[in-house]
Formats: structure tokens, C-alpha cells, sequence
């Protein structure tokens, strides 16, 4: 584990185990008062050259220039040889060796299973401290592993971050001491597989030319290895915090420019879309569920637009004939969607990949590496039968032009078996001089090449992308391997160069060892060098070059690129950034126990974006004007928004789609807070001045989600019916119907609802007395979409349109009903009521009844029953203000009879006398006591009350009695209470008596005409305690011809028994009089039946 402390700004030595162990890491004892982090100052020591071997973790030390016999790692034994075994030994390691050592330790996760040697160790090492070291400082100057690397780069630590530091130095001691004594281990462990020689040579143990460091070639070898180690420094540095999107600005500049697309694709591409989407929400996908459920299902439904539904319409576009340059991405003359689908493809893919099952059913995550190369190669392969034509190549594929190409491409692409195939078939026995046709290769040297490229083969099997099918470098696997592949790439240096050339390297991607001379000419040493190697060189320094990638050095991965997206992918899966857990600032320990799925995520997501900041950084060609090229880019460093941004530039469709899921998956960045100034009060030079613009002053109102569910809204909405092939079966809709749909998905509620409305008043006013189908499915989208307002404001207007011009009244009933308007529905109701007590008939008739009222009428439990499955609420409202109109027509229906019995029946006056009896004790309701109240909310009002108790006069005073003791007292109350009620409601009543008395038989006015002048003068009238709407529908149905055919039939008519110029009073104290001799008979009869 690494640490920097700008407090300790001395030089660092390397203490034994044993001192740092006892020291606690820091060596603040009295032995040692020096403030150097561990072991004595070089000046209390007798000697500035340390003893034991040089570390092989100081600047990328070779393997194989470790000398003396090599300990085993001690897997839980105590050592009791060790000490012996060491002292006194002096390293005859040349220094060379020393400066050449790793980029950055890379502890991995194997010694949190070795445990067991340190303890037991130190008592023994203790009594020996001051003759043994087992790490070595160099040349005077003393080191510290657990800082190296660390303090040869420049100080770029922010000073909060120090104090930080400083405040927690006391709880990391132990962790410090730990990682010390792991990576011990780890350098055992690595000493015992750099044991193991494949070639079977001995290492030097002979001096070394001391001058060889006064080279050029070695001040630039070690500058290099500096930039290494700065590097993964830095990477390091960027795990603490955001990482910065570098081509965030560069992409809303390209994308704020541009127009929005055109919804232009297929119905069935839209409404499959749409499915999809929706049944997300529908099955409960939200901040509710758990994360595994969530990722899961957002997997599979990625898996199926991309697979389903998006890529089979891709397929079927036309293809581009014409040629254009390969570049990363579609052309710029490629198609929208198929831009946008290839944009989709990659951003969902690294998102959410579902993971793959085993036959046993159990689920395997697929690391995000292995991910993007899988993408690579589907998505991003420029000639994907190259691999068969090299292999195809005559006399071998050795001799083929690309060959070496291929091989690095392929391995730096993470298709490790593709590599391996070309290796082991490459014939190198069979290729050719140019010249002469001779063997290009023969005798020992051909037996060389074919032993030290197996070897690589070999390495390369073992890796644990090709042993289990594992990408996730950050593993223990990982580790070891690479340990492993440093140590054949050392077997190999040794193998070809021999035992006196261990300390020195050649890369066919960096510089040799050996400077070339001022006048361009190589060395003398350089040109023995090679003369020497037991293989050709060139091929030796491929073979490096290809050990370089497997290690994961950055500059081999970039140098067999062949663009900067390939280079990108490459470095993310093949660097060795030197970045683990214990670079967070934990204990091994705790990094076991506290690891955190979602922290994982993100560390790998800034390893892309630091991958893709390396590569374009390079020397490779980017087109910062392309916009696929930047949208690319910003997909790989996490730039979410800039990704949506583009989309919409081709494929809202798509575009919407990744936003919704984005926003689902919580990846989308959350929407900024609104800035104080009110940016509508600059105008378009000022917004240039500032930067700014219309499209990304939009995203900034908005968010970059509802912005592009606005557009992509709008653009349906103009489509006006969209119809094809679902995901279960056919589908027709309107496009303002999906529009809604879709913007009831939008994170705002209030600028939903605000965008919802504007688009009900577009469509409502379009509508008509025929558009009962789309009335019903604006009223089901808004409710599905939890916007009951709009939902009721739709179903009431298109019920003012059925009341205002049409006689459907049943309909305009139930839409009054779902609009929760019972004052609406009181209004019809009177008005149906008023038009039967003028005209003291059934209206409608029962041959002009619409369809819902009839069925309302005659099947009134299962019409009801079927309205409550739509709205329960609206049902039971209807049913119960209903019931007045309903037993009032049956009243007449009663009185009239059907035709085949006279409807002067004892059992049909009884029937008739009943049903009018209740009407008017609902009538009463609201006067009780002669008290006016209307929060009694009866279903018929007391307007009618006079003219109802008009209708009663024919049942009194007959002989034999008609009506009962009971309707008799309900008859009484309801005459008092309309007698002593106040005076307002009781003219009102007397005002509807008048016109009902006047419209009769025996008047020679027509009822249009008694209509018409009694509403231009009844003041306080029912009309006026009723709507507007019932005065001119009342004139109107009465007017018009049509509803009311031919003469009415009635059994009988209550006003030809009374006079024309009788007033409410006088028909009041017949009445009364009538029920009072009916009573008294009443009462006699029973008194007769009680004494017979």
C-alpha cells in the first residue's frame, strides 16, 4: 500500500523487516531518533551501500536480475534458515538492474491467503538486525518499497487533502505495516516463479559495467519508467474524486447546434418501443426495488430493443454502395437510426449486460472489459477475414505482410485464442527469403523461435481471460498472471541475449538500451548485442512487445492499436494502472469485508474514461468535428448526457428510450438546480456573449431526460394515427394518445401536467358529437398516467358538446358521471324531468331513447355493474341521482300501460300511485319541516314539487281508495312543507306549476309557446335556481319536432280537471281536502274491521 506524507520530505531508506516491524512503520524510537520513515539515517551506518539484493519493485527491476538462491515462499512456516542463509552476503548485482523495476507495486489479492511467516520471523530476525537487510538501498541512497514510485513524481496533493492526511496518519499506521509485510510476501512469491527457468540458464552473478548507467539509453529508459509510475500515480489521484469529462464541453457545443430529429420511423418500431418501455413502469420498476431486480430486468429489456426491435429495422435499412474512409462509427452519410442504434448499442452495453447463465442456472456477471471487447467485435472490426487470409497465406503465414500486425492487433483486441492460432501456425519453417528463396529460418535458430513462441503461447493460455473466462483484472488471478508473464518475458531476455546481457532490453515499441550514435549509425555495443541473440531480432522484440501487453504496459497496448477507439478498449482491459483496494486507503481486512458493488462500478467506469484520456492523447487521429466520433468518446468517459444529446440528433426514438432507462437504472445525472437569473431576458447576442444558447438554455429549464420526451412527444403527436405490429399483436392509436403517454413519464410533474394540458386543448378542440372512441381513450391514458384532473376536464367538455347538441342524454349522463359533476348531472335530469311534467308524458319516448339511457332503464343493475369496472365511484353516482327520473317515468309508463290493459286498472293506479308517491317525498327531501336545506342533496328538486302533488290529485278522493295510510301521511308533509317553506323556493315551485297547468289540454296555447313566455318573465324562477343549459334545452327539445311524434296518448291528464285560472293553492286545498275524507275513511274502515 502506498502512502505520500508531504511532512516527511527526506529521502527514504529501506529498512530490514525486522526494524520495521518493531519500529510500527515509522522507526520513532530512541535507537533511531532520525525522522526518516523506517530504519536509521545513512549516516549512523558504517557503509552507504546496503546489504542483501536490490528490490525488484524499484523502477521495473527485472526477474532476472535477482541473484543468489531464491526463497521459497513460506506458505504459514517460520523460517529458521533465513537468517543464516543471508548474512553476511554482499549483492553483486550490477545497478543497472536496480533502476529497472516495476511501474507500480501491484499487491495482489494472493497475500491476503499467505499469512503466518512475519510473526514467527521476527524474534529470530531481531537478533540479527543489524547484520542482514533484506532490501537494499542503491548507490548511496537508502529507499523505502512501501514509497516507491510514489515519491519520485511531483507533489500534486491538494492541502485539504493533507490535512486530511495528517488527521488520519495514526489509524493508517497498521494498515502500512500491513501492506508491507504483504507485499513481501508478494516479492517471495514472485522470486520463487522467477525461480523457474524455462531455458534452463543460470542468472549473472558476475559485476556489470557500473559506466553502463552513464549511457543515454539509460537516462531515457529510466525518464520513461518515471512517466510510468507518474501514470498510475495519477490514476490513482482520480480514484478520490468525479472524474473530469474532457470532452464534455466539445460534445453540447456539437449537438446544442444541430436540429432535433424527425420522428420519421416505422409504426411497429414506435409502438414495440413504447411497449417496452411502458411495461417497465407497469411492472413496478423503480427507487422502490432492489438493485439486483432492477439491474436484471433493465437488462433484458435492453437485450430486446437492441435484439428485437431495433437491430431487425437496422438490418433492413439500405446500405451505403459508395466508399468512404474507415473511421470509428457509421459514416457521416450512414442513416439517423442506424447511427443512433450503434451510439445505443455501446452506452446500454456497458450499462446494462445481463449476466450469463451456467447449465445449472446459476448467473455469472460479465466484467465490463470483456464487455467492450465483445462490442469491438461485433461493432468496431474493420476486416474480419483477415484472420483467415493471413492463415491461407503461401508459402506461410509468416511471410505475410500483416502478419505481425495481426498479432498485435488481435491480442490487443482480447482475442487471445485469434493470437494463439497465429502464433503456433505461423510455419516458420516455411517462410522464404525475398531474395533468394531460401529457408528463412533453419537449424537452431528455427528450433529457438518455435521454443521461445510457445512459450509465450503457453503464458497466454494460463491467462485467466482464456483459463476461466475471467476479464476482471483487478482479481487475484490477474495478478499472478501478470506476475507470471514478467517473469517469462525476464526468461526470455535471459534466454536470448545470455547470462551477461540480463540487465538489458529491446522493444519493437521502445527505445533499446543502446543509444544510437549522433550520426544515426547504431553502437558497436548494439550491433554485438544482436549479433549475439539467439533468435532473430526482430522477432525478439515483437515477442517483448507482445509479454509488454500481456503485463499491461501502456505503451505497447497503444503502439499495436490501430485507432484511438480500439486503443481505448485495449488499455481498459489490458493496463496494469497498478490501482487495488488497498490504494482507497483500507486495510486488506476491511477491503474484503466492506467492498461495495457500486464504488466497483465507478472505479471501472473512470478507468474508461482515463483509458479513453491516454488514447486520444496519443498520436492517434480524432476527429473532434465528427459528431459519432464525440459521441462515442463520451459514452466511454461517462458523459451521459452529451450520449442523449446526440441520440436526439438522430433517433428520438432511441433517444427517449436510453433517457427513460437511464433514469430508471440511476445513471443519468440528476438535473442541475435553476439559476437565480431569468435567462429568457437576454436575447440571442448575449446568449452567444455568454456562451449559451436557445437548445441548451432548454436542457437547462428541463433536464436533458424531458427535453427530449418534450420533442419526441410533439413529434407523435403530429402523427395522426399510428398502427402496426406490437409486442402481442396488432395495435392501433392515436399519436396525441401516445404523447400523452410519454409525457406522463417526465420527471417534472408540473411541467408534465403544464405540456399535458396545452395538448388537451389541441386535440379537445377537434373533437365532436361522434368522438365518443378517442374521448374514451384520452379519459384511460390520463388516468393510467395518475392525472385524474385532465382526465375529468376531457369527459365533462365532451359532455357539454352531448347536452348542448344532441339528445343522447344517457351518454352525457356517464360523462358527467366519470367528471365526478354532479351538479351537471342534476341539470340534465331536471331538464328531462321538467320536459316530462309539462308535457306530463315519458321523455324521450321510449322509441328516441339512445342507447346508454335504455339500457340505464331496462337493464339498470347490469349497466351499472358494467360502469363500475371503468369507475366505481362515477357508477354509484349515477345510480343513486338517477333513481328520481327513473321512478318518475315509470310512473307514467304505469299510468299510460303498453296498450293491452286499460290503464284504468285498480292494480296499475295502485303501481302508478306508489312510484309517484316516492318521487314526491324525494322532492320533499330538501324542505323538511319547511326548512330549506339542500345539503340533504335530494335527487329531485323541490321546483317539481307542486306540479308533482298535481299529478297526486287524480288518486284522491277515490272510492275504493287508491292510496295507502302511509302515501297518504307523505302527501300531508309534503303539503305543509311547501306551505311554510320560505317564500323564494315556494315561488320558484309555483312558477314551474303555472307553466305545467297552462301547457294542458284545455289552454289554447302550444307548449313551445307557454315556454317561451314564461321564461322570459319568471324572474326567481326553477330556471333560474337550475343551469343556463336546461333552459335552452328544455326550449329547445319542446320546439323542435322530431322527439316528440304525433299526439301524445295519455290513460289520463290531471289538468282537464282543473280550471285554467286555478292557482297552486287552490289545487293544494283540494288536495288536502281530498286526503282528508280519504284518511277519515280510511280510519272508519279499520274501526268497522276492528268490531266486526
Amino acid at each position: 500500500m502506498s502512502f505520500r506524507f508531504s511532512s516527511f520530505a527526506s529521502s527514504p531508506s529501506t529498512p530490514d523487516r525486522s526494524s520495521r516491524k518493531a519500529s510500527s512503520g515509522f522507526g520513532y524510537t530512541a535507537d533511531h531518533p532520525s525522522t526518516t520513515p523506517a530504519g536509521p539515517p545513512p549516516s549512523s551506518t558504517a557503509s552507504f551501500t546496503p546489504a542483501g539484493d536490490p528490490s525488484p519493485s524499484y523502477l521495473q527491476s527485472s526477474i532476472g536480475a535477482m541473484t543468489g538462491k531464491i526463497k521459497a515462499p513460506n506458505f504459514g512456516r517460520p523460517n529458521l534458515a533465513q537468517s543464516k542463509s543471508s548474512t553476511g552476503r554482499r549483492s553483486n548485482a550490477p545497478l543497472g538492474r536496480s533502476i529497472r523495476g516495476s511501474t507500480t507495486r501491484q499487491p495482489s489479492s494472493l497475500s491476503r491467503e499467505y499469512h503466518g511467516e512475519d510473526d514467527d520471523e521476527s524474534d529470530e530476525n531481531d537478533e540479527g538486525a543489524n547484520l542482514q537487510t533484506n532490501q537494499a538501498g542503491t548507490y548511496g541512497m537508502p529507499y523505502d518499497d512501501t514509497t516507491e514510485g510514489e515519491d519520485t513524481e511531483p507533489d500534486n496533493t491538494n492541502p485539504l487533502e493533507e490535512d486530511e492526511e495528517d488527521d488520519n496518519q495514526e489509524a493508517d499506521m497498521d494498515a502500512m505495516v500491513d501492506d508491507d509485510a504483504d507485499y513481501d510476501l508478494e516479492e517471495e512469491l514472485l522470486r520463487e516463479i522467477a525461480d523457474t527457468n524455462p531455458y534452463g540458464l543460470q542468472s549473472a552473478d558476475g559485476d556489470s559495467d557500473l559506466l553502463m548507467l552513464m549511457t543515454p539509453a539509460a537516462d531515457e529508459r529510466v525518464s520513461r519508467e518515471a512517466e510510468d509510475i507518474f501514470r498510475a500515480s495519477s490514476f490513482r489521484s482520480t480514484m478520490a474524486r468525479k472524474q473530469q469529462l474532457k470532452y464534455a464541453t466539445l460534445a453540447k457545443d456539437l449537438y446544442a447546434k444541430s436540429q432535433f430529429a424527425e420522428v420519421s420511423e416505422p409504426d411497429n418500431v414506435i409502438i414495440q418501443t413504447d411497449e417496452l418501455v411502458t411495461r417497465l413502469y407497469n411492472e413496478g420498476v423503480g427507487p422502490k426495488d432492489d438493485k439486483e431486480k432492477l439491474d436484471d430486468t433493465l437488462a433484458q429489456a435492453c437485450v430486446r430493443l437492441l435484439d428485437e426491435i431495433w437491430g431487425p429495422y437496422v438490418d433492413g435499412l439500405p446500405k451505403m454502395l459508395n466508399e468512404h474512409a474507415a473511421k470509428v462509427g457509421p459514416s457521416s452519410s450512414a442513416p439517423g437510426f442506424e447511427k443512433a442504434f450503434y451510439l445505443a448499442v455501446l452506452v446500454l452495453q456497458i450499462r446494462h449486460t445481463p449476466p450469463t447463465r451456467d447449465e445449472f442456472g446459476g448467473a455469472r456477471n460479465i466484467a465490463l472489459p470483456a464487455v467492450l471487447f465483445d462490442w469491438q467485435h461485433n461493432e468496431h472490426n474493420f476486416d474480419q477475414d483477415q484472420l483467415s487470409d493471413i492463415l491461407q497465406h503461401r508459402p506461410s503465414p509468416a511471410a505475410h505482410g500483416l502478419y505481425w500486425q495481426a498479432v498485435f492487433s488481435s491480442l490487443v483486441r482480447g482475442n487471445i485464442h485469434e493470437t494463439i492460432q497465429l502464433l503456433r501456425k505461423a510455419g516458420w519453417e516455411s517462410a522464404k527469403k525475398p531474395t533468394r528463396g531460401e529457408s528463412l529460418y533453419s537449424g537452431q535458430t528455427l528450433a529457438n523461435i518455435k521454443r521461445v513462441v510457445e512459450d509465450l503461447c503457453l503464458v497466454m493460455e494460463v491467462c485467466p481471460a482464456v483459463a476461466n473466462e475471467s476479464w476482471d483484472v483487478r482479481s487475484s488471478d490477474w495478478t499472478l498472471f501478470r506476475l507470471k508473464a514478467k517473469a517469462a518475458k525476464e526468461s526470455l531476455i535471459t534466454f536470448t541475449e545470455g547470462k551477461e546481457r540480463t540487465h538489458l532490453s529491446s522493444s519493437r515499441f521502445g527505445g533499446s538500451d543502446f543509444a544510437d550514435s549522433l550520426d544515426g549509425r547504431p553502437s558497436l555495443a548494439e550491433i554485438a548485442r544482436k549479433a549475439e541473440s539467439r533468435i532473430p531480432w526482430d522477432m525478439y522484440e515483437n515477442l517483448q512487445s507482445l509479454y509488454a501487453i500481456l503485463t499491461g504496459e501502456p505503451d505497447a497496448i497503444l503502439a499495436g492499436a490501430q485507432d484511438w477507439c480500439e486503443a481505448t478498449v485495449g488499455l481498459f482491459g489490458w493496463w496494469d494502472d497498478g490501482h487495488n483496494q488497498r490504494n482507497l486507503g483500507m486495510s486488506h481486512s476491511r477491503s474484503l469485508h466492506l467492498s461495495n458493488e457500486t464504488s466497483q462500478g465507478d472505479d471501472f467506469l473512470d478507468r474508461l474514461a482515463l483509458s479513453l484520456q491516454t488514447a486520444t492523447e496519443a498520436d492517434f487521429h480524432f476527429n473532434s468535428a465528427d459528431p459519432v466520433e464525440v459521441a462515442i468518446a463520451s459514452a466511454f468517459e461517462g458523459n451521459v448526457e452529451g450520449v442523449i444529446g446526440f441520440l436526439r440528433l438522430w433517433s428520438l426514438t432511441i433517444a427517449s428510450s436510453v433517457a427513460e432507462i437511464a433514469s430508471l437504472g440511476r445513471w443519468l445525472p440528476p438535473q442541475e438546480p435553476q439559476n437565480l437569473i431569468n435567462m429568457n431576458d437576454f436575447d440571442m447576442e448575449e446568449l452567444e456573449v455568454l456562451g449559451m444558447n436557445q437548445s441548451t438554455e432548454i436542457d437547462e429549464k428541463d433536464g436533458i431526460k424531458d427535453t427530449t420526451l418534450i420533442h419526441y412527444s410533439r413529434g407523435l403527436k403530429n402523427r395522426k394515427y399510428i398502427s402496426g405490429t406490437g409486442l402481442h399483436g396488432t395495435v392501433s392509436r392515436d399519436g396525441w394518445e401516445m404523447a400523452i403517454q410519454i409525457m406522463g413519464r417526465m420527471d417534472s410533474p408540473e411541467r408534465s401536467e403544464q405540456l399535458v394540458q396545452e395538448l388537451l386543448q389541441s386535440v379537445l378542440s377537434t373533437i365532436d358529437e361522434d368522438s365518443r372512441e378517442t374521448v374514451d381513450k384520452m379519459w384511460r391514458v390520463l388516468n393510467e398516467l395518475g392525472m385524474i384532473n385532465f382526465a375529468e376536464e376531457t369527459v365533462e367538455t365532451f359532455g357539454d358538446i352531448l347536452a348542448k347538441d344532441t339528445f343522447r342524454f344517457g351518454e352525457a349522463l356517464w360523462y358527467y358521471a366519470l367528471a365526478h359533476r354532479p351538479g351537471k348531472i342534476r341539470d340534465v335530469l331536471n331538464t328531462l324531468m321538467s320536459i316530462s311534467l309539462v308535457e306530463s308524458t315519458t321523455y324521450p319516448p321510449e322509441s328516441e331513447l339512445d342507447n346508454t339511457l335504455k339500457r340505464l332503464l331496462k337493464e339498470r343493475a347490469v349497466t351499472l355493474e358494467q360502469f363500475a369496472k371503468q369507475d366505481l365511484e362515477a357508477a354509484e353516482l349515477l345510480g343513486k341521482m338517477l333513481s328520481g327520473y327513473a321512478t318518475l317515468r315509470k310512473f307514467y309508463e304505469l299510468r299510460d300501460g303498453d296498450g293491452k290493459t286499460t290503464g284504468k286498472s285498480f292494480l296499475r293506479r295502485q303501481q302508478a300511485a306508489t312510484a309517484l308517491t316516492a318521487v314526491i317525498s324525494s322532492a320533499d327531501d330538501n324542505i323538511r319541516g319547511g326548512l330549506y336545506d339542500d345539503t340533504r342533496d335530494a335527487v329531485v328538486s323541490e321546483d317539481f314539487l307542486l306540479a308533482l302533488l298535481g299529478e297526486a290529485s287524480v288518486f284522491v278522493s277515490q272510492s275504493p281508495a287508491v292510496i295507502t295510510l302511509d302515501q297518504i301521511d307523505t302527501l300531508l308533509k309534503a303539503i305543509e312543507d311547501i306551505q311554510t317553506v320560505g317564500s323564494r323556493v315556494y315561488d320558484a315551485s309555483d312558477e314551474f306549476f303555472k307553466l305545467v297547468l297552462a301547457s294542458g289540454q284545455g289552454r289554447g296555447s302550444t307548449p313551445a309557446d307557454l315556454l317561451k313566455q314564461s321564461t322570459s318573465s319568471l324572474g326567481g324562477s326553477f330556471m333560474m335556481t337550475g343551469s343556463s343549459m336546461m333552459a335552452s334545452q328544455l326550449h329547445q327539445s319542446v320546439v323542435k319536432s322530431g322527439v316528440m311524434k304525433g299526439p301524445i296518448k295519455r290513460a289520463w291528464d290531471w289538468r282537464t280537471g282543473v280550471f285554467s285560472g286555478s292557482s297552486s293553492g287552490d289545487v293544494l286545498k283540494q288536495v288536502r281536502l281530498g286526503l282528508t275524507r280519504d284518511l277519515a275513511n280510511l280510519w272508519l274502515e279499520q274501526a268497522d274491521s276492528v268490531i266486526l
